[in-house]
Parts: structure tokens; C-alpha cells; sequence
């Protein structure tokens, strides 16, 4: 059995898939490297893996198929095409399909990989996790909790029959680390993130840091009787953060998908004012000091930064080669295949699809420490849970939140389980104040912003549950539990 190369494979493919009746036809291979290594409750886990495949995606009787391999011989590529060729006639005529990509002939801006991703290894992760380990540990009153490094690299080709011959390679590395602190009755948790497209991108040191002074700031929560309408300021974290992020639903109603079938209130509002003057969200494909940046898009169109609300306006969608072309519009480059990077699986197994690649919200004209002092009473919140709960066709969202009480412009101490809730288009229309400060996260930019008035409920913690943190506590400090999950 012979086996081909990556680039063969494409090329047999497309040639099979014309040859059998395939109207148009596309291909795309990755080659990818992946290396996560995380420690939780004391237990390593390292996972390892080199990844090749091939997926195709051809058009007959007017709509799309799609089918993978990873193995790369003449029979299982023939195979591979049957299947896309019967998946797309099983689907019938979609009169919105017009047809694949063509070149584009937008400005495309060039990325230069990082050489020096491909010299790490499994030992440097190790290494990295260990430092961070015995620093967390060896700061008086915290305790290491969990953390995870990770590398991935990704080199793809995107070929199809109207001429569009791509070849990429990107990556990320970086970290995630979480510390639990005993100070005060109440014992709490906080986490940092770090990574970026380059080596030189991340610093361990800089993820030690910020998951020591997050975890110092949660340090001696309290909990609290309150049931009302207050001011409450997001941290970037809460708003555009991977670990629970307010804004997400907006873009999610953003998508060219969700316009098209209805499943948002802003099919019909571009144009319209849809969020207070001075807010605006912008996708920035093309930043180079983020991960999910990129030339191109999953289909092979140049990405571009897409303003998305300007001052309050809505100007566009996030939008694919089909979505642009069913909405009358044009693919603004925000196709992307899940699991580039080690985020979310294998993109040879997946099709393209409509998500952002880096957002921002740009500043405003407050600074952190006025939109605090303006707060007679108030919350402000870095970490929210439960927003895979909301209701994203609505906005409408229930979620619980981790961060610190405010009273006449001071910050008192921190707060475990505050809960806000409203809808999202409503809250777009309640900002009230923006910094002009940033920070810079993962997948994005983002200011302190203030909603002057949200629904929030917070409750004190019964005897029972306080009696068993109390008792975590004392467990933690003495460690006899280590690295208690809660």
C-alpha cells in the first residue's frame, strides 16, 4: 500500500473529484504538533501528538460535501471523495450556494512564523510548569491549584478548482494557572493567562506573576446579603477573557449564520444605533501578536479588520463566503477551523466556520481609577460562570460572578457569588463609562467598562457551607488535601 504526501493527496483528490463529476472542489491539508502538559491535584498529565490529514469539501447538484481522512493513500482518497460527493447530493439544491472561493483581491498582510516554536519541547513545558509551581507554593498563604502549558503548530495548504493555492504555518504558546488562597475565613481562588504567536511572545515569569496578583486580590473574600439594581464594571477578563466573557454573546449574534435565520435582534440594524455612543468592537484578524491572527481565512480569503460597532453603530457581520453571499454582502475573512493551536479539536476534521480570530474593544475616555471613584455602590467583576446557559438569540443572560464590592468610590474587599442578569442589546445601551486603559489578553483588547445599572443579587453563605470551607481551609493549609478543586 502506498501511502502520499500531503500536498499529493490534495492534488489526487481534486483531480478524482473533477474526474467523477464534482463541480467544483476544495482541499485542504494540515500538518500539525501539539504539546499540553498540565498538573492538577498533584497528577501530571502530558499530551503529546503529530497530526496529518486531509479534508475536501466539493460542490454537486448545487451545495456543499464534506468528508476527511488521515490516511493518505489513492483508495481512501477516492473514498473520502465519494463520500463529499454523496453528502452533498443527499442535501439537494440550496439556491443560496453560489460557489466557492476565488482569489481574493484584498490587501493581505504578511505573517512570519516563529522559527523558534519548532525547537520546543515537552522538557521545556515541563520545565516552565515546574517553575511556576514552586513559585506559586513558595508565596506565603497560596497554594498551587492547577496549570497547563501548551504549544501548538499548525502548517496548512488550502487548495480549490477557481485558482485559490495557499500555504500557511502559525502557532501559539503559552499557559493557564489557577492558585487557591487560605487568607481570611472564606478560602478563594483566582487564575492568570498568558501566551501569544512567538516565543517570544510569553514569559513564564509574567504568567507567575499575574496568577499570584490575581490570587492575592481575591484573597479573604466575603459574601453578602443585596438584592438590587447597581453599577457594575466589567474587568477585560469578564468581558472579552476565555474563561467566561460577556461580550462573546454579542459577537455571537454578530455571526452572518445567526443573521441569516433570525436568531439575533440585529438581522435588520445595520446602520441603526444598537449600543451607546463611544463603545466600539472591532475583529483584528490581522493582529500579529495574537494567536488566532492569520493572511488568510479558513477559506482562503484575506483577513481584515472589521469594524464592527463604530460609536455605537452597527456597521457588519462576521461574515463567510456563503453568509456574505445569502445576505447580499461580502466574506469579510471570518471563516476559521476549530482546533488550530490547541484550542478545540482537529480543524482537518472540522469545516469552516464563521467565529471571530481577535477582538477589541476600543478605549474610551475614562480612566480605571474615575470609573471607580464615580461608583457610589457597585460591583466590579473579573470572572463570570454560566454563560453557556444564556440565551444567545436574545442576549438574555442569568450568570455568576467572582470579584469586588464598591462603596462611595472605594474598593472594600472582595465578593464570592454575585449574580447579574439582564439582556445583553439593553446592556449595550446602559454603558456609561470606558477606560482609556487596556488590557492585553489572550484573544483580545479590551477596557474596564461600567454599566450604570445592572439587576444583582448576592447572598451570604449558610452556616453549613461556611463550616465546610472553613474545614477546606484548614485542610489546604495543613495539606492534607492537595490541591482541593471546588
Amino acid at each position: 500500500m502506498t501511502y502520499l504526501s500531503l500536498d499529493k493527496s490534495l492534488s489526487y483528490g481534486i483531480k478524482f473529484a473533477e474526474k467523477i463529476g464534482a463541480e467544483e472542489v476544495e482541499g485542504y491539508s494540515s500538518s500539525s504538533k501539539e504539546i499540553e502538559i498540565s498538573v492538577e491535584k498533584s497528577i501530571p498529565t502530558i499530551k503529546t501528538g503529530v497530526s496529518t490529514g486531509v479534508s475536501f469539501r466539493v460542490v454537486k447538484n448545487g451545495n456543499l460535501g464534506f468528508a476527511f481522512t488521515k490516511t493518505l493513500t489513492q483508495e481512501r482518497l477516492e473514498s473520502t471523495i465519494k463520500v463529499a460527493i454523496q453528502n452533498a447530493n443527499s442535501k439537494g439544491k440550496d439556491p443560496d450556494f453560489k460557489s466557492l472561493p476565488h482569489p481574493s483581491k484584498k490587501p493581505v498582510q504578511n505573517f512570519k512564523f516563529d522559527k523558534k516554536l519548532d525547537n520546543l519541547t515537552s522538557d521545556n513545558l515541563a520545565s516552565d510548569l515546574t517553575t511556576l509551581i514552586n513559585a506559586v507554593d513558595g508565596t506565603k498563604g497560596l497554594h498551587y491549584l492547577q496549570g497547563q502549558m501548551f504549544l501548538g503548530i499548525v502548517e496548512d495548504h488550502l487548495v480549490n478548482s477557481h485558482g485559490i493555492d495557499i500555504t500557511d504555518k502559525g502557532g501559539g504558546f503559552g499557559g493557564f494557572a489557577a492558585a487557591i488562597t487560605t487568607k481570611g475565613l472564606i478560602p478563594n481562588y483566582s487564575f492568570g493567562i498568558k501566551g501569544g504567536p512567538s516565543v517570544a511572545s510569553f514569559k513564564i515569569e509574567d504568567l507567575i506573576d499575574d496568577t499570584i496578583l490575581q490570587t492575592q486580590r481575591a484573597a479573604a473574600p466575603r459574601t453578602m446579603n443585596i438584592e438590587k439594581e447597581l453599577p457594575i464594571i466589567l474587568e477585560p477578563e469578564a468581558s472579552l477573557g476565555i474563561m467566561g466573557s460577556l461580550f462573546r454573546i454579542i459577537t455571537t449574534q454578530l455571526t452572518g449564520n445567526n443573521v441569516a435565520s433570525g436568531a439575533t435582534p440585529y438581522s435588520d440594524q445595520v446602520g441603526n444605533q444598537i449600543a451607546v455612543e463611544g463603545f466600539s468592537l472591532v475583529d483584528t484578524g490581522v493582529n500579529p501578536n495574537k494567536i488566532g491572527s492569520s493572511a488568510y481565512d479558513a477559506e482562503g480569503i484575506s483577513r481584515e479588520e472589521t469594524l464592527l460597532i463604530d460609536n455605537g453603530v452597527l456597521k457588519t457581520f462576521l461574515l463567510d463566503n456563503y453568509y456574505g453571499n445569502k445576505l447580499g454582502l461580502e466574506s469579510n475573512g471570518k471563516s476559521s477551523r476549530v482546533g488550530q493551536f490547541g484550542f478545540g479539536g482537529d480543524p482537518v476534521k472540522t469545516q469552516p466556520n464563521i467565529s471571530t480570530s481577535s477582538l477589541e474593544i476600543l478605549p474610551g475616555n475614562s480612566s480605571k481609577e474615575e470609573i471607580i471613584q464615580e461608583t457610589k455602590e457597585g460591583f466590579m467583576l473579573r470572572s463570570l460562570m454560566g454563560l453557556h446557559m444564556s440565551d444567545f438569540s436574545s442576549g438574555r443572560f442569568s450568570v455568576t460572578g467572582f470579584g469586588w464590592y464598591i462603596k462611595n468610590g472605594e474598593i472594600k474587599y472582595p465578593v464570592q457569588g454575585v449574580s447579574i442578569s439582564g439582556v445583553l442589546p439593553d446592556l449595550l445601551k446602559n454603558i456609561d463609562m470606558i477606560s482609556k486603559e487596556r488590557e492585553s489578553m489572550l484573544l483580545g483588547d479590551c477596557p474596564y467598562i461600567r454599566f450604570s445599572s445592572v439587576k444583582t443579587t448576592a447572598k451570604k453563605f449558610d452556616l453549613k457551607t461556611r463550616f465546610g470551607l472553613g474545614m477546606l481551609k484548614i485542610l489546604t493549609t495543613l495539606k492534607i488535601m492537595k490541591n482541593p478543586m471546588f
